[in-house]
């Protein structure tokens, strides 16, 4: 079993860290990926026609849903 001993500060100070450090790149993950689809996307946005603009929509939202269900999925396992 693993622990840290709250008597030591030193401890509990790299665990708050590490906690730290690893939330803050889990959710830099999802940052990231907001960031790339905004830039590659919506730059090209006035070029695009109706029909592309549907097409970009409607990727999105697909792979949005793939990732909402996997997730769900994971979740009830």
């Amino acid at each position: 079993m693993l622990s840290i001993s709250l008597a030591n500060p030193a401890e509990v100070v790299m665990a708050i860290v590490f906690v730290v450090v690893a939330f803050t790149a889990f959710a830099g993950t999802f940052v990231l990926a907001i960031a790339y689809v905004y830039s590659n996307v919506f730059e090209k946005w006035p070029e695009y026609t109706t029909k592309k603009r549907l097409q970009v929509t409607r990727n999105i939202l697909v792979a949005l849903l793939v990732i909402a269900t996997l997730a769900w999925l994971a979740s009830n396992r």
